[in-house]
């Protein structure tokens, strides 16, 4: 069977799911030891250091109870491509995916050209591996969120497979549950797959389900639609995948500006805006809309970033404009 996911976090957690790398508990127990040695230095407050004990205790007693999630590294099918962002009008991996990839990689500066080149290369070889397999009968499951690059994902996939025939796929989906209680007691609420621990991919995979011919040509056709309107962004709006203008995001990068004083760190507005509202988007969106607000005279940088950090790690003053 084939895993397809959407991203190079989820790619990376399902690896460590697959290879049963226990080892990664020995590499966190690293981390938080230094954390902890670096908390101790700076005399930061007791209830952390508690906090990541526990954490470092949950995931260790996390891989010793896990399912086994039983795959292949090669069968890991990787489309980081980021459809809810820029034009859709061509199908494949072709100029818009690269113009799209490099607008939202181009706020990490330093990196832009090399990693936009390594995702191009990552997805091309994945989809061009899934095609194959496809060919050979071999089944997909695909792992679902309601983050809007997922869900275009989701629905572009099932166009691009369209050819095959879409009655002769078997294809499985597991869907990233809205939120979970711990045996703690804590309730847990999850905006993406990056947030599951790799240790709990087996025993999410039990939750696999087949999905209907139906629904299949339902998301081509829905692509389609998508398609011929070609805007330059889509959101998931009361469960419904739908164009919607750039500004779409702005209100809520505003509800969040009027809180700051009038000199801020734009990081920590963005830090903000994405944890408070969990809209399921990366941080290269919002900083880009911020960008436009500078180009607008709303916002002014104060400081300049280094070359090896992304253009968003600088101070913002606001100009009275509005």
């Amino acid at each position: 069977m084939l895993e397809v996911v959407f991203s190079h976090s989820t790619y990376g957690a399902m690896l460590a799911a697959i290879e049963h790398q226990q080892q990664i508990s020995d590499k966190q127990t690293i981390i938080y030891g230094e954390a902890l040695s670096d908390m101790c230095e700076a005399d930061l407050p007791k209830d952390i250091e508690i906090f990541l004990h526990q954490e470092q205790e949950r995931e260790l007693q996390g891989w010793h109870n896990a399912i086994p999630f039983e795959n292949k590294k090669e069968n890991i099918i990787n489309l980081p491509l980021s459809l809810s962002v820029g034009h859709i009008s061509q199908n494949g991996i072709g100029p818009q995916r690269e113009e799209a990839i490099s607008l939202l990689i181009g706020v990490f500066p330093d990196l832009a050209d090399e990693v936009v080149q390594e995702t191009l290369i990552t997805a091309r070889k994945s989809f061009a591996y899934l095609q194959k397999q496809v060919q050979n009968n071999e089944p997909l499951r695909i792992w679902i969120s309601h983050e809007p690059d997922v869900q275009c994902g989701l629905y572009w996939l099932m166009e691009q497979l369209r050819p095959f025939g879409l009655e002769k796929l078997n294809v499985f989906v597991v869907e990233l549950p809205e939120w979970e209680q711990r045996e703690d007691g804590c309730i847990v609420q999850y905006s993406g797959w990056p947030e599951i621990p790799p240790y709990r991919f087996g025993e999410l995979a039990l939750l696999t389900k087949k999905l209907p011919v139906t629904l299949l040509y339902s998301y081509a056709n829905r692509w389609q639609e998508l398609q011929q309107e070609d805007s330059m962004l889509r959101a998931k709006i009361n469960g419904q995948l739908v164009s919607v203008p750039e500004s779409f995001y702005d209100p809520f990068i505003f509800r969040e500006l009027e809180k700051q004083e009038n000199e801020f760190n734009e990081a920590r507005l963005i830090g903000q805006i994405l944890g408070k509202y969990q809209l399921g988007i990366s941080d290269a969106w919002i900083a880009l809309r911020i960008e436009q607000l500078i180009q607008e005279g709303i916002l002014t940088p104060i400081t300049i970033c280094k070359p090896d950090r992304p253009i968003y790690h600088r101070v913002l003053k606001k100009t009275g404009k509005s």
